[in-house]
């Protein structure tokens, strides 16, 4: 009798599964642990000069002072190669006084820069140039200070996993254009910085990108398969003193806002006030409060085309929640997360939910310990309840870049003045994230427990676990995690536990196991004029329920990527995708019967030249769909009016057809976009968005001056239409909005 591969899978259980996977994590532990290097931080080492000069942040070395430094000159490549000189040169100088440091970086190149915006926090595919800091200097967490080569900012907060944009601080930065270079200068406030007393040795880095020949340099060597930020590979910094913590790092941010709504047939005006205070508690722990948030500047989430049966995982975009907020992240495996910061303030359709205040106290303990403490109190508002939201997050390091790590999280119901006792749900539990000193080897072991009142007390926890390597040519991983039927995550996301039934309407939970896998190869020919590096890997993903459905889903995709020194890429894919309905699924009608399906498609894609004043986007896919056939067209052409616009028009349609009586189904998704940067203090952004599978055209434009440091003017628009009646009008938000950054 001939099995096939996802039969045979649906024969082994969930217990030999996760035996096997641990025996697999256990020996490849105790290699990793056996290996060891001399890290960047011992051998590229900069001396920091103190000054007591006046530095006048101008963009032009014009002070005696920065010939007393040291400069920083030999650059080398993180891509398209490493371990190679890069082929324009930089010079780096660093000076002190007792309350900042001054930077100065020469970047020789010809007057022909590559900009695609002056928009802030617009960091990528630019002339650019970044400082990246570790003022702990335990490979823990960092901040990055970016700038173009027309004087753009950028700054982020990096971590191991993630590199947050939406932080924002004060600092100064100039830049003069030049012939044959162009020259930055830097203040950065050490107020601005979270670090510890007594300590002169931090960890930094410097980057360089250069769109002209499509190299990123480093001063301290990163791997070629490592982000250019990966803050385990940074040199160091040496003071000649340690800096003195700075008092009263104290910020206001108060506003106001005016808001016209319309929405199911009303018109309403809002007055609203609220703000942010930022307190340094220690150089390295700040407390955050805010109080009625306003998010109205955030840019709405892009629509997408859902083919699945389960819901889609969004990124959060709020500041207040994003900022630190990798303490509380990747707790859990892929999607399914523990915490998942949109569940406060905003329902699930994204529409937003009144909060009354928050606070949030985040940093390092001392050297080895990080916490992150939070605390949400959401209104009550038309009858429903509001809901207190608080969480506490630790992470202690161990070995050179490991951590453990434990999480709480708590959501509470509030109504009527008093607590509701039996409304609430509770996570608790922890991981061990190892990662080894050269950070190829990282493995990750975990467990999550939930607490909910009048749910059965057991199959009600999250194990997880995984091992990856990420070599310069083999990089793979293995996971595998299951979820009992009674995981409850309010604070957090797992779309697949639940289930939809659209015949009777039913929502039905099921716990399962998944266990995913991939691996890749890439290959750097030496001799190639066009290609800089070929991509082939092989993914596999499989779920398997709790009850007697057994294995519920196998994904397999076979790939290969070619990516080209002018920039541009081709990608071939093909996915064999076996599904089991244990629920009828209404992407037609009627909708698709339970059963099995097994789906074979192909996939093509080309990105052409970034650098190119024109670019664009081609994907194609066409294959089988569960009962019937699919075919995909997704395009996107991007035009750059160098500096000041980008103007982007995309369109994806998919085309789904069915055999008899189920009907062809047509999902169409297009979207416009503008980017008019008038100078690096005023842009203006506007989003067109039409989606035919949620009957929606969106339109959200944004005006925004920064008049000063960290203090904006926001104008937004926000307009809803239905697309299937005629565009007849859903809503209609209208704000004006002011803040001000006041430091005290």
């Amino acid at each position: 009798m001939k099995i096939s591969l996802p039969h045979l899978f649906s024969f082994m259980s969930n217990h030999v599964l996760l035996k096997y996977f641990h025996s697999c994590l256990f020996i490849l532990s105790c290699k990793c642990i056996l290996f060891s290097q001399q890290g960047n931080d011992q051998i590229f080492q900069y001396p920091l000069t103190y000054t007591t000069a006046s530095i006048d942040i101008d963009g032009l070395p014009l002070e005696d002072a920065w010939k007393e430094a040291t400069i920083a000159d030999s650059f080398t490549l993180n891509a398209p190669v490493d371990q190679k000189p890069a082929t324009l040169k930089t010079e780096v100088s660093l000076l002190c006084d007792d309350k900042n440091i001054y930077l100065l970086a020469i970047c020789y190149d010809d007057a022909n820069y590559i900009i695609q915006t002056l928009k802030r926090d617009g960091f990528g595919d630019s002339d650019e140039f970044a400082f990246l800091i570790d003022p702990v200097g335990k490979k823990a967490n960092g901040f990055g200070f970016g700038i173009n080569a027309m004087g753009a900012q950028t700054e982020v907060i990096l971590s191991p996993e993630d590199t947050d944009a939406s932080w924002d601080n004060r600092w100064y930065s100039a830049v003069s254009r030049h012939p044959d270079k162009w020259i930055v200068e830097m203040k950065i406030p050490l107020k601005t910085l979270r670090f510890q007393k007594n300590n002169k040795f931090w960890r930094m880095n410097f980057a360089r990108f250069d769109p002209g020949t499509n190299e990123t340099s480093v001063w301290a060597p990163v791997p070629r398969q490592f982000d250019l930020e990966d803050i385990g590979y940074y040199g160091a910094l040496i003071w000649p003193e340690a800096p003195t913590p700075q008092g009263g790092n104290l910020a206001l941010i108060p506003y106001v806002s005016l808001r016209n709504e319309e929405f199911g047939g009303t018109n309403e005006n809002k007055l609203q006030s609220g703000g942010d205070v930022k307190i340094g508690i220690t150089p390295s722990l700040n407390l955050d409060l805010t109080t009625n948030p306003d998010f109205s500047q955030v840019e709405v989430d892009a629509q997408v085309t859902n083919l699945t049966r389960f819901n889609l995982f969004f990124p959060e975009r709020r500041q207040f929640f994003i900022e630190n907020n990798d303490i509380f992240l990747n707790f859990g495996q892929g999607d399914d997360q523990a915490f998942y910061s949109r569940r406060i303030g905003l329902a699930p359709n994204g529409s937003a939910q009144p909060i009354l205040y928050g606070a949030r106290l985040t940093g390092n303990v001392n050297e080895k310990l990080r916490i992150g403490i939070f605390n949400m109190q959401t209104q009550v508002k038309n009858n429903n309840p509001g809901n207190n939201f608080s969480g506490i997050a630790i992470q202690q390091r161990v070995f050179s870049r490991s951590r453990i790590r434990g999480l709480f999280l708590n959501r509470q119901s509030w109504f009527n003045g008093e607590w509701q006792k039996n409304e609430y749900s509770r996570n608790g539990g922890g991981d061990l994230q190892y990662t080894s000193i050269d950070g190829k080897w990282e493995m990750t072991g975990g467990y999550l427990h939930s607490f909910k009142p009048l749910v059965d007390q057991t199959k009600n926890g999250q194990l997880y676990g995984g091992i990856a390597y990420n070599g310069q040519n083999f990089r793979g991983f293995i996971e595998a995690q299951k979820v009992g039927q009674n995981y409850y995550s309010d604070m957090g996301f797992n779309s697949r536990i639940i289930n939809y039934n659209p015949l009777t309407n039913e929502v039905f939970r099921i716990g399962y196991t998944s266990v995913s896998s991939m691996l890749d190869y890439y290959y750097y020919p030496k001799e190639s004029k066009n290609v800089n590096f070929h991509w082939t890997g092989l993914e596999n993903f499989v779920w398997v329920n709790d009850d007697a459905t057994g294995l519920n889903e196998w994904y397999t995709r076979l790939r290969h990527f070619i990516f080209f020194k002018n920039t541009s890429a081709l990608r071939f894919r093909l996915n064999n995708n076996f599904v089991r309905l244990i629920a009828p699924f209404d992407i037609t009608t009627p909708f698709l019967p339970t059963g099995t399906y097994n789906m074979t498609e192909f996939n093509v894609q080309y990105n052409s030249d970034n650098r190119k004043k024109v670019q664009g986007e081609l994907f194609l896919v066409y294959g089988q769909f569960f009962n019937g056939w699919k075919q995909t067209y997704r395009a996107s052409l991007n035009f750059r009016v160098q500096p000041w616009g980008n103007f982007k028009i995309g369109v994806e349609h998919n085309d789904l057809r069915f055999p008899a009586p189920y009907a062809r189904t047509k999902i169409t998704l297009g979207t416009i976009r503008t980017e008019i940067n008038f100078s690096t203090k005023v842009f203006w952004t506007t989003f067109f968005q039409y989606n035919t599978q949620a009957d929606n055209f969106n339109i959200n434009s944004r005006l925004q001056y920064r008049y000063a440091p960290m203090s904006d003017v926001f104008l937004v628009l926000t307009d809803n239409y239905g697309v299937l009646e005629d565009f007849n009008h859903k809503s209609r938000y209208l704000v004006l909005k002011v803040n001000y950054w006041l430091s005290l």
